[in-house]
């Protein structure tokens, strides 16, 4: 755990910069040489592109998880964490057999359920515990898990252009720390 804490908001901000940008990539090249049809093959040099960005991007979102649970209530919070940021580096390394082989090997049919299984039920774990704590704004917490349906469900249709904004966003603030805020009162008018 000490290890874990030493991963500054700076350092998972600029990491999760580096992924929004690779999520947007992913996201265009898939927009302009859809992978839609390919199945479980990588087909050109555009599949091997939108591959390679998802790598990246997995990699490089996971230290923001750690981070975002920081500002979440205590307890669960950061279980999820290390399970989201677990799921998306485990299924990030594992993506790159199928850039070196062509194709999605058998051992990627039996992790990818399992680490996008962590990586979404991580993520709402998370947004739910920020929501409730109030430290964050609210689109920061809901994006979580709504990042995973762009950059999996809809990765085909170019769903790693919004997951990428999301990160880009997240990145910045976190690394600029512009990420905490407090609950704030209106403020009342004066009684005579």
């Amino acid at each position: 755990m000490q290890k874990l804490s030493s991963i500054t908001d700076k350092l998972a901000g600029r990491a999760a910069v580096l992924g929004g940008a690779a999520l947007t990539a992913g996201g265009i090249t898939e927009i302009v040489h859809s992978q839609r049809h390919a199945g479980n093959r990588v087909i050109g040099v555009a599949g091997y592109l939108a591959l390679s960005f998802f790598v990246v991007a997995l990699i490089s979102i996971a230290p923001s998880f750690l981070a975002l649970a920081r500002r979440a209530r205590p307890g669960l919070a950061m279980k999820a964490a290390l399970a989201a940021a677990a799921g998306t580096t485990v299924l990030g390394v594992t993506s790159i057999t199928s850039i070196v082989n062509g194709h999605d090997l058998a051992l990627f049919n039996v992790l990818a359920p399992l680490t996008n299984g962590a990586w979404l039920l991580g993520s709402v774990v998370i947004a739910v515990s920020l929501k409730r704590a109030g430290t964050v704004p609210t689109p920061v917490a809901v994006g979580l898990p709504l990042a995973w349906v762009a950059t999996i469900p809809l990765a085909t249709i170019g769903g790693g252009v919004l997951s990428g904004a999301y990160y880009l966003a997240i990145g910045y603030l976190l690394a600029t720390a512009a990420i905490d805020h407090t609950r704030s009162t209106a403020p009342q008018p004066a009684t005579a």
